[in-house]
């Protein structure tokens, strides 16, 4: 059975010391074939890019960046990049990347390439995010619709339950609800990002779990002081079908938990490839 497992981590602060070292003993331990990073500043360095994927064991590119890059990781041994795409990264508060996975090793009985994309969406405006969302939206469609976005979207889903927005610090609440007419009124959360993502027939991959196994436990929150699940991943109708699992994993080396999503590529629907007009 050709799986996939793809991990998704925001590295704030990551650069510090012992943080890196001690992150990449978790993401060697779980062993994904794909990795996809945000925030990762100090590897916008190219000699510091080289030593963070001999460290992986994987190949690394990373993304050109206007503030905090991200990047995306591959286990040569299983999946051959082809490329990655960051055109639009400049319209982009930090930035994307979307690698173009060949059907080869794992991937080979895809009929079309897969598009990895790792992304960070601004935190400061829900409605620019939801710009860069739609941006992303064409990118993961780009070379015949098996594909998946992953990395720290930064809003609040589609479908989650709201949170305690009482509790989140005020800039965030301004940037990730909608505006209230009354200062006495309650928070609610702005989901145009998880609409956004939704209307482009995207699957948020948690939500689709937890439905599936009525576990809500699988939104949890992964920002550990926003009470958000900000990361996430998005799924593609074709690769929808082969989800098999995801969890979360919790470790000191962040302020975000790692997302984890597995995939049976032999169960990938590729009888209704998109033709990218």
């Amino acid at each position: 059975m050709p799986v996939l497992t793809v991990m998704s981590q925001n590295v704030q602060y990551g650069a510090g010391t012992g943080r890196w070292a001690g992150m990449v003993e978790v993401i060697r331990e779980i062993g994904p074939q794909l990795l996809l990073l945000q925030e990762v500043d100090w590897l916008a360095d190219p000699e510091q890019a080289k030593a963070a994927g001999e460290a992986l064991g994987m190949e690394l590119y990373v993304a050109p960046s206007r503030n905090r890059p991200v990047a995306v990781a591959w286990d040569p041994a299983h999946l051959r990049v082809e490329d990655v795409e960051a055109r639009y990264t400049s319209e982009f508060h930090h930035g994307y990347a979307a690698a173009r996975i060949a059907p080869w090793g794992i991937t080979a009985g895809l009929p079309a390439p897969l598009v990895a994309v790792s992304a960070h969406l601004i935190p400061y405006s829900a409605q620019q995010a939801a710009v860069e969302a739609q941006i992303l939206n064409a990118r993961v469609y780009r070379h015949g619709g098996i594909g998946l976005i992953g990395g720290d979207i930064n809003h609040p889903t589609a479908t989650d339950p709201e949170i305690d927005w009482t509790q989140v610090k005020p800039y965030n609440r301004a940037s990730r609800c909608i505006r209230r007419e009354h200062p006495g009124d309650p928070w609610v959360s702005n989901r145009i990002v998880g609409q956004t993502l939704r209307d482009a027939d995207l699957t948020d991959v948690a939500a689709h779990l937890a439905d599936q196994r009525n576990d809500p436990a699988l939104r949890r929150a992964t920002g550990k002081h926003g009470g958000l699940r900000v990361d996430q991943l998005h799924t593609t109708p074709a690769l929808t079908p082969a989800i098999v699992d995801y969890r979360t994993v919790e470790h000191d080396y962040s302020d975000h938990l790692g997302v984890i999503g597995v995939f049976d590529l032999a169960i990938v629907d590729g009888s209704q490839p998109h033709d990218f007009t």
